[in-house]
């Protein structure tokens, strides 16, 4: 029996202008600005990035700001990507176990869940604080996996950023990636590449799992 592995950001939503919005206008007055290659990184390793200078504390407190000002500004909007909670459906129905990944922090992840209804479809969650390194390190998913008591090779993640590919990867894990925040062929190194869940079967997700 095989494993699915949701990442969160730009694969159960898709909300990655939001993330890009909140990042620009609260890092603004840093004169940072927002570049593609920070989608799918952990906070930690990017506020280390970002701002050498500060000391663990007030990276914690710069990502805690950025995180709450993303969850008020997309909130009124949030909704779930086309025809996810029908495949979330189909895996329960399958008995696939299922879980999200995600390098996002714990209060991102239960706002997501929570607002759309999804917990009852999910045997795990793991967060960025589980694991001591983040996308594009590993961790994240061999946890998964770990936690589903399934092994990594028989794990199917859908990704929609290169270092979410990449910790997928580095898993052996297969992948199908979600072009919600970047182009289709920015994702070629994957099994299949999908708009939405609507364009992926479960007949389909079988015949790349065997």
């Amino acid at each position: 029996m095989f494993a699915v592995i949701f990442d969160m950001d730009g694969v159960l939503v898709d909300n990655s202008r939001f993330h890009e919005r909140a990042f620009a206008e609260y890092f603004s007055q840093y004169g940072i600005i927002f570049t593609p290659n920070m989608f799918g990184r952990g906070n930690d390793d990017l506020m280390a990035e970002l701002f050498p200078n500060e000391n663990k504390e007030r990276h914690l407190e710069l990502a805690d700001g950025k995180e709450a000002y993303y969850r008020q500004i997309y909130e009124p909007h949030i909704k779930p990507v086309d025809g996810l909670t029908e495949l979330l459906n189909e895996l329960k129905k399958n008995h696939i176990p299922v879980a999200v990944g995600s390098s996002g922090p714990a209060e991102n992840i239960d706002f997501v869940l929570d607002k759309l209804k999804i917990r009852n479809y999910l045997d795990v969650v793991v967060s960025a604080a589980m694991v001591q390194k983040t996308k594009p390190a590993p961790d994240i998913y061999l946890k998964s996996a770990e936690l589903l008591n399934t092994k990594p090779q028989n794990c199917l993640v859908f990704e929609d950023a290169p270092a979410g590919i990449k910790a997928a990867h580095s898993a052996k894990m297969k992948i199908i990636g979600v072009a919600t925040s970047l182009p289709k062929e920015k994702l070629n190194e994957t099994e299949k590449v999908i708009n939405n869940f609507t364009e992926i079967t479960m007949t389909e997700i079988k015949k790349i799992m065997t």
